[in-house]
């Protein structure tokens, strides 16, 4: 239903309700309050209302228009808007049948971005006749073009693409058994156990390393004679791990000034129609996308703009130590690797070359380094 939403100002609201309904007009959500009276009617029998608040000489406005008729009506007097209506019916006929979406599966290796620049060299992407697109064909450019790929199959669905790749199977890791090759150290670290399958180990628990040292040399001792042969073990290490957070006694705090604009552009099939740009210098951006159909490629996207205003504060060292502290260890934490034993974490304070105060995170972790 549409309506018309009414505020007048009333000495007698009960008079003015009467006299309302004795014209045969229906209304609805009667509200008095303050000597205002409010109330709503059908969009049909507004103008007899206002016919009568002016035959009256009565004060009053407008609030409110609502229903299907007034939304279109109010969509019709935006500027531009009609015209691009014009443009969407026009390209609506010409969607139904072409390319909007391309979506790869089954990748592990290959990157997408690769599938997407074969597609685009055989003339492939957003927009193209959906009809034109040899599935046979394409199958084929993929899986010649990159060797990783052993098949790959294709599907149409409306307007979107659908490629599943098959990718070959890793070769296995095969020791090359006739190399005389040492074991290394891969990182730093101070021996902490050693399994060996076969050569000599060079390094016992407690011994510090360094990066590429030995730590079974290959060979075996035959009857007091050196036999090379490959080098095969386990060694662990106590590792240190560390991260770091630096202390600033000025820091940019940056909060928004409750200033904001909202700047919209529609996108059909790509083609961008407005170019947002932001009215303040220093903002923040939230994007939203909103599709007028659900099965077509046009959209708005809504660029909504945040003033913000930057100020300089100063920060005592006291009261961002526990801050620092974790976000040191947090630095710390993402380096560790999936399979580490912790041993022991602690935290320490230093002065930079600068005069500055550094917090350190420590993780002793016990890690196979062979």
């Amino acid at each position: 239903m549409d309506y018309t939403v009414f505020r007048t100002t009333a000495l007698n609201c009960r008079k003015t309700l009467s006299a309302i309904t004795k014209k045969n007009i229906v209304m609805y959500d009667v509200l008095s309050s303050n000597g205002e009276l409010t109330f709503k009617v059908n969009r049909n029998d507004a103008v007899k209302i206002i016919a009568f608040f002016e035959e009256m000489c009565y004060t009053y406005r407008i609030v409110k228009q609502g229903g299907i008729g007034y939304g279109f009506l109010k969509l019709l007097k935006r500027k531009g808007l009609v015209a691009g209506i014009l443009i969407v019916c026009t390209i609506f006929g010409l969607m139904g049948s072409r390319l909007n979406e391309i979506k790869v599966s089954g990748l592990k290796t290959v990157e997408y971005s690769d599938i997407i620049k074969i597609l685009e060299a055989e003339g492939i992407k957003k927009g193209v006749y959906t009809k034109n697109i040899d599935k046979k064909h394409i199958e084929y450019i993929i899986t010649s073009s990159i060797e990783r790929i052993a098949f790959a199959s294709i599907k149409i669905s409306g307007m979107t693409l659908f490629i599943n790749i098959y990718e070959e199977l890793p070769p296995p890791d095969v020791i090359d058994m006739t190399r005389n090759q040492p074991v290394t150290a891969k990182k730093d670290g101070i021996i902490t156990r050693m399994t060996v399958f076969q050569g000599t180990p060079v390094v016992k628990v407690n011994d510090p390393v360094r990066v590429g040292d030995v730590l079974i040399a290959p060979f075996i001792d035959v009857g007091g004679e050196p036999f090379e042969i490959r080098a095969i073990g386990d060694v662990y290490a106590k590792v240190y791990v560390k991260g770091e957070a630096v202390f600033f006694e000025e820091t940019v705090s940056v909060t928004r000034t409750g200033e904001s604009k909202l700047i919209s552009e529609l996108d059909i099939f790509g083609m961008k129609f407005g170019k947002p740009v932001s009215p303040y210098e220093l903002y923040e951006e939230k994007i939203v996308r909103e599709y007028i159909f659900a099965s077509v490629p046009i959209k708005i996207v809504r660029h909504y703009y945040f003033e913000l205003t930057a100020r300089t504060v100063k920060m005592k060292f006291e009261d961002e130590l526990s801050r620092l502290i974790e976000l040191a260890k947090k630095n710390a934490s993402a380096k560790l690797p999936k399979d580490a034993l912790i041993m022991d974490e602690w935290h320490m304070v230093r002065e930079g070359a600068g005069g500055e105060k550094i917090v350190e995170y420590y993780y002793e972790v016990e890690e196979k380094i062979s």
